[in-house]
Parts: C-alpha cells; sequence; structure tokens
C-alpha cells in the first residue's frame, strides 16, 4: 500500500529528512525538478528546441520550478520563467536556484501586475508546455485577485500543462476546489500523494498523477503517519481468503442476502451474483413471500427463503422470527438491496441488526431506514460493513450530500469512530474507513459503475469475501478495488465503458480475480 497524506504531514517528512537525517532542503528542490522534467520528457519524447513557460511563486514551489527551467535549459528546451512576485521577495532554496538558473543565462521575467500580462501574452501564445510551480500544497484557500488573471492565462496556452506538486487552486487537504484552478494533464507530487490529489472533486483537476522519489529516506516515510492508503494490483491477492484443495462448498462460507420488494428484485440477485462470483460457497436469498419462484426459477445457483410479506409486498415485520432461526449457522449477512421503507419493514430492520450476531453488510434501503439512529450500529457485538453512497452519508450523519462530498475522507472515517462500523463511502474515489481512523482511498473503476445494480453487486462481493472467512475491512478494500478493476478491465479489453452494466460486471469478476491473484 502506498500513503495519502495531507500537507501537514508531508512538511514533517520533509523536516525530519532535512535536519533529522541531514539531506539539505536544496537538495530535495533539485531531486523534485529533476523528476519533474523526466516527466515531462517522457510525455513529449525530446527536450531539444521545447518552448516551455513557468509560472513560479516565491516559495518553495516556485524554487521547483527554477530548478525545472534551469534542467530544461540544459537540455535544450527554451524555458522562459515567469516569476508572479517581486525578484527580491524569494528567500531561501527557492532564491538559490533563482540565482542560479539566471547566472547561467535563464529568463526570467516578473508577472506583478495585469499590464505585465498585456505584455508578455504575445510570447505566451507560442509556448508548447505550461508549468505550474505558483503554490504547490501549501494553499489553504481560492487564489485571488492577480493570481486568478495569471491562472486564467496559464489554462488557455500550451498543449501540455503539467503541476509542480499540486495543481494551483486544488485545496491539498480536504479535495476541493473553492475558486480558480490550473487544470493540468500530468501533476507530479512529491515523496508521497496528497489527500486532494486522489480525492473527487479535486482529482478531476490532476490529469495523470505522477508520485516522484525525491530521496525521502524509506525510516522517515515508513515512520510517519499519513491520512489514508492507496492500493495497487499486488496487494489484493493477500486480502483474500485463501483457499485449498480438499473443499466443498460450506467451507467458503454461507451468506444470507435480505431484501427485495415489487420492482426491486433484481437488487437482491446482482448482490446474490456479486457474492457467488467472488467465491462464496453458498449464497441464499431471503425474500417477501410471493418472490420465492423467481429465484427458485431464474437463477439456478441461488438458493431462497420466504418470509412474511407486509400488504405492500415488502418484507414485514412478522417475518423477523423466521428469519432469526434460519440464519443460526451462517457466516454473513447482507441487508438491505431493493427492501422498500416500508414503516413494518423498518421495525425488521431494526431488529435483524440489533438481535442477529453475525458479520453484516447493511446497504441501500437498511441504511435509509436506521437514519441517523446510530446507536444501532454501535451497539452491534459482530463486525459491521456499511455502504452509503453519499446521500444515504449525509442522511446518517445529519447532512447534505454535498457537505459530504467537499469532505469524503474525514467523513467516512469519523462515522466509522463514532458507530463502530467499517463505512464504504461509494463514489468516484471510494473511501473505505475503520473504527480506529484507518482509510483507504480507491483509485480503479469508471464512469462505466454509474449505472443500476452496481451497488449491489460489490455490497454482495463484499459479504461474500466475509462469509469466507475475510477480515471486515480487508474484504472491503479488496472487493472495492476489484469492483473498480473489473470495469477498467471491460473499458480496455471489451467495449465503451458506457454500455457496461451491473450484469456484465459480475461476469467478469472471475476474470479480473485471476488477474490479480496470478501477480502472486
Amino acid at each position: 500500500m502506498r500513503k495519502v497524506v495531507t500537507a501537514a504531514q508531508m512538511r514533517e517528512m520533509d523536516r525530519k529528512t532535512i535536519e533529522e537525517v541531514g539531506i539539505p532542503g536544496v537538495v530535495l528542490m533539485e531531486n523534485a525538478g529533476a523528476a519533474l522534467v523526466d516527466a515531462i520528457r517522457g510525455k513529449t519524447g525530446y527536450l531539444e528546441g521545447l518552448r516551455v513557460n513557468i509560472f513560479a511563486g516565491k516559495g518553495n514551489n516556485g524554487g521547483d520550478g527554477f530548478v525545472v527551467g534551469r534542467l530544461l535549459q540544459n537540455g535544450g528546451a527554451h524555458a522562459v520563467v515567469y516569476l508572479v512576485a517581486d525578484f527580491d521577495d524569494l528567500k531561501g532554496d527557492a532564491k538559490i536556484n533563482a540565482h542560479a538558473f539566471r547566472a547561467m543565462g535563464g529568463k526570467i521575467k516578473e508577472l506583478t501586475s495585469e499590464k505585465r500580462i498585456r505584455n508578455f501574452k504575445l510570447k505566451f501564445m507560442h509556448t508548447q508546455v505550461v508549468v505550474d510551480a505558483l503554490m504547490g500544497t501549501g494553499a489553504t484557500s481560492a487564489p485571488k485577485g492577480f493570481f486568478t488573471d495569471v491562472i486564467e492565462i496559464m489554462n488557455s496556452r500550451g498543449s501540455l500543462k503539467v503541476a509542480v506538486d499540486a495543481p494551483t487552486g486544488v485545496l491539498s487537504d480536504g479535495g476541493t476546489i473553492p475558486g480558480a484552478y490550473f487544470k493540468a494533464d500530468l501533476t507530479v507530487t512529491f515523496g508521497a500523494a496528497k489527500v486532494g490529489l486522489v480525492t473527487y472533486p479535486a482529482r478531476s483537476a490532476v490529469g495523470e498523477l505522477v508520485t516522484a522519489d525525491i530521496s525521502i529516506p524509506k525510516v522517515v516515510y515508513d515512520d510517519s503517519p499519513c491520512a489514508a492508503f492507496l492500493l495497487e494490483d499486488k496487494d489484493i491477492s493477500p486480502l483474500l481468503p485463501s483457499r485449498v484443495a480438499d473443499s466443498h462448498k460450506g467451507t467458503f462460507g454461507h451468506l444470507l442476502v435480505i431484501g427485495g420488494s415489487p420492482g426491486m428484485g433484481g437488487s437482491v440477485a446482482l448482490a446474490c451474483a456479486g457474492a457467488m462470483r467472488i467465491g462464496a460457497g453458498l449464497v441464499t436469498a431471503a425474500v417477501p413471500d410471493g418472490m420465492v419462484s423467481v429465484y427458485e426459477t431464474g437463477f439456478r445457483e441461488m438458493m431462497s427463503i420466504a418470509l412474511n410479506a407486509t400488504a405492500h409486498g415488502s418484507i414485514a415485520d412478522s417475518g423477523f422470527a423466521r428469519l432469526d432461526e434460519f440464519s443460526k449457522g451462517k457466516n454473513a449477512i447482507l441487508l438491505g438491496p431493493g427492501l422498500s421503507l416500508n414503516a413494518s419493514t423498518k421495525e425488521f430492520v431494526k431488529k435483524a441488526v440489533s438481535r442477529i450476531n453475525l458479520p453484516m453488510v447493511i446497504d441501500a434501503d437498511a441504511l435509509t431506514l436506521i437514519g441517523e439512529d446510530i446507536e444501532f450500529l454501535r451497539d452491534r457485538k459482530a463486525p459491521t460493513v456499511i455502504t452509503p453512497h453519499p446521500g444515504e452519508m449525509g442522511a446518517l450523519t445529519g447532512q447534505t450530500s454535498a457537505s459530504v462530498q467537499e469532505n469524503r475522507l474525514e467523513c467516512a472515517k469519523e462515522y466509522a469512530a463514532k458507530s463502530g462500523a467499517v463505512v464504504v463511502l461509494k463514489g468516484a474515489g471510494t473511501v473505505t474507513a475503520d473504527p480506529s481512523r484507518r482509510a483507504v482511498i480507491n483509485t480503479t473503476g469508471n464512469h462505466g459503475l454509474a449505472s443500476g445494480g452496481s451497488g449491489d453487486a460489490l455490497s454482495g462481493m463484499i459479504g461474500g469475501l466475509i462469509a469466507q472467512g475475510g477480515d471486515p475491512f480487508d474484504s472491503a478494500i479488496a472487493a472495492v478495488y476489484i469492483h473498480g478493476k473489473t470495469a477498467d478491465d471491460y473499458a480496455e479489453t471489451e467495449a465503451d465503458p458506457r454500455g457496461f452494466t451491473a450484469s456484465d460486471l459480475v461476469e467478469m469478476i472471475p476474470k479480473t480475480l485471476h488477474k490479480l491473484t496470478e501477480q502472486t
């Protein structure tokens, strides 16, 4: 797993490297500039004759920009640094590198007014690469005044736009974009990825993200705290429950999927299919009386049990007694797909959550029925995983969906700590957090997952892994990664992801599993 850090955590890593290990800051700055030039060369294929405009601030991010200018110049590029500050205001390592760039004949133009921007506009017209070294990860609010004019110029020029550490205007700790921002094609960040670079909506401003080694010692990196982690393909296989040769269907667990109501039977079916495709040995659908025949005739591998139904066809409170008895000996429960919001069904859900002492995944309508009654989760004795989308998360926490989206990582971590449940906050860049505030931000998936039933398949996958004996947090982060990776594989090898359905997803899960487990 790779670390994701806040700006303060990265500054502390830099401080330890400089003050405790003894690697000068100017060396780290040199390494940062070299990494960025390598990334530019990798995109353009050459440096000789390349026309590059670098926009630099007066801080260390600007210092990185001066190193980039010097190294590009040495490689034969035509690099000009536009300093959005007075040269005399530069300090420390940034000042050292600005003087070095100027001493070797580098061009530094001071942009400190709108008039000067107008004077240089014609020269901006011919640039091929624009490098944003204005603010980096130090910004805590939206750019203001003159900076917004500079950002507008940067966005309107060049065929390749590259951000140094973080695009200007992206708040690196929360993942928000409160105002004007640089629209990067490529962002080269240093030491470790920052929260805002992997969290939407800010992730959309980053373009391709490269995390560069600038010689932060391994001991410093390993010992430093972080805000979250990122998974890679090689991390998945160790998270999956082990498989043995002398096994039978009972070896790999029995998942009970509870849900369904008129018009929503497909939700349960997709959840069951997701569980089976991820390796659960047995799956039973617990659905309202009257729907059982659909499952018995339509889905051959799935078993079913009928529960008392309300007049509207959803599971009734009186159905709990049979469920309670049937759940004995099962390994895990998934509660919620297509359940409906009937008042009697709500009482059923509360009993199931509070009285059944089995690992439980709670999804969809079950989350809505629980609402802000956090004690139903907090008082559970068995492990619990909840899988809300932002709207459901808002209902659980008393927030709006928009406020949840503004700080997805902290929202998931805080609710996990309060509720005692593993929280899977769905959406682009799904965040999974456990009660200890450990968190993973997912990097797989595409817009093909934005279709009905995708979430049901995911909850089934999580439940299927837990039923096999998987740790709840490991099962959640592995299922989320595989879920997204399957969509990525479809886009790469099959067809346009806009036609991707949840049924396609569950059919392709074994192929994706094979690719991921083959690597270990």
